[in-house]
């Protein structure tokens, strides 16, 4: 396209009407460098703005976000609850540092941040990506938004709902004459950590299908490479499960295996759509 083009949308009408740029602007054309910076700058700016609205959200109710967050820790076994002992009745956590409440409040605070922002993360990720991809996969942007949060949502449930038996078994190697007594700040870490980790990992397939989209990846590809990423898929998920249970890295693996799987399949659909629109055209 040359610099004197007035068409809608081109370069010379942006320059005319004096309103910054968007992603619809350039499909069809090329970027520059300096204008696929400041692409990345406003999404960042959206997704950063997306995050702080979520983390003053969180903590304005990080008490209820804290009750929800320490009952995985309740529902252990009296006996591996021996903070309780030290503080009275019910599941209590010990605050050990004058600073830790505040922290603590910023942890849970951030995890509401991480949940909500999500979507418009993903969908500012989205829209970074469109100018690249074909018109047909540009209307894929709210399927991929809503299974973005569905995976994430899905991966910290799961994470939660293992919890409970990986504080169990890591608690349970305590033996006598140690008693095991947590402190709140290393307990919700504990908790942020393990829950971020199973949501980013759920992702996994919706970037596959993205590279796919993107004609970085092939059907092919992903079919050569399955046995080494099926592998790769049991190690993250000894690392990032809170405990290294044949049970719990099954739970976490098996579903990764089983996304990997899904993605040659849309990649393969793709593919083939690909195929016909050129045979058509």
């Amino acid at each position: 396209m040359s610099a004197t083009d007035s068409r809608p949308g081109g370069a010379d009408s942006r320059a005319l009407t004096g309103r910054a740029p968007s992603a619809d602007d350039y499909v069809g054309e090329e970027m520059s460098l300096f204008e696929h910076l400041d692409e990345l700058r406003s999404r960042l700016f959206k997704s950063a703005l997306a995050v702080a609205v979520g983390f003053a959200i969180g903590f304005v109710f990080r008490n209820q976000v804290l009750d929800v967050l320490r009952r995985p820790y309740c529902e252990l076994p009296e006996a591996l609850r021996s903070s309780t002992q030290l503080t009275g009745e019910g599941c209590n956590l010990l605050v050990l540092k004058a600073l830790d409440p505040l922290f603590i409040s910023i942890k849970a605070a951030a995890i509401v941040a991480v949940v909500l922002a999500a979507p418009v993360v993903c969908y500012q990720i989205w829209r970074f990506v469109t100018p690249g991809l074909r018109p047909v996969e540009r209307r894929y942007a709210i399927p991929f938004v809503l299974l973005s949060q569905l995976l994430f949502v899905g991966g910290a449930a799961l994470s939660y709902y293992v919890l409970p038996r990986g504080l169990e078994f890591l608690l349970g190697f305590a033996g006598e004459g140690l008693a095991p007594a947590l402190s709140a700040s290393e307990y919700i870490s504990f908790i942020l950590q393990t829950v971020i980790s199973f949501g980013i990992a759920f992702e996994f397939p919706l970037i596959l299908i993205m590279l796919v989209l993107m004609g970085v990846l092939q059907a092919a590809t992903l079919q050569r490479v399955r046995r080494y990423a099926l592998f790769g898929t049991f190690v993250a998920a000894a690392i990032i499960t809170p405990t290294q249970d044949p049970l719990t890295m099954a739970l976490m693996a098996g579903p990764l295996a089983l996304f990997y799987e899904v993605a040659i399949l849309v990649a393969r659909y793709v593919e083939r759509r690909r195929r016909k629109a050129a045979a058509t055209a």
